[in-house]
């Protein structure tokens, strides 16, 4: 496994001192980004809970993993790691309660949007059901085009056809 160079450890350690880079035991051929704690240990509950071998190695040398790396390609590229890192790091984003704020509202937008396309989609389905009802029940239904000439006018007597023979009452 080739050994990421100097210059890439460089522009690591430039972004942010605190971060490591370690060989994963559990994915060949990948590294391990970590964090080093800045203020507490790891206690015996969270030893005990942890079960994937590269959170176990991380804790053990009291840091926190933060994501896997690989080398894609011939050369090393540190811009797509940093790029990476940026987007995870919670310090970038404000802090935890910023980053917290955000994804609250980035839920209730999904939510808003749920509802409103069940909304929408209440909606269109009432108003087929609404025009299948007037059709099946002979209402008046509104049809596109112009008005249909000679169409029989409408007076108050009735009537009925008998063996072909229209009948008139009035």
């Amino acid at each position: 496994m080739s050994v990421p160079p100097a210059w890439f450890l460089a522009q690591i350690h430039d972004y942010d001192a605190e971060l490591v880079i370690l060989p994963s035991r559990h994915k060949p051929f990948a590294y391990v980004i970590a964090r080093r704690l800045r203020h507490k240990r790891w206690g015996q509950a969270q030893l005990d809970t942890a079960t994937q071998p590269d959170t176990k190695m991380c804790m053990a040398h009291n840091l926190i993993p933060v994501c896997l790396m690989f080398k894609t390609g011939p050369t090393w590229n540190v811009d797509n790691v940093l790029r990476s890192l940026r987007a995870r790091d919670l310090w970038n984003h404000g802090g935890g309660d910023k980053a917290a704020d955000l994804l609250e509202e980035q839920e209730a937008a999904e939510k808003a949007k749920i509802r409103s396309d069940f909304r929408d989609d209440m909606w269109n389905r009432s108003g087929d059901a609404w025009r299948s009802y007037q059709r099946r029940t002979g209402q008046r239904v509104s049809l596109p085009g112009p008005a249909r000439s000679g169409a029989a006018p409408s007076n108050s007597s009735s009537s009925r056809t008998v063996s072909g023979i229209a009948v008139v009452q009035n």
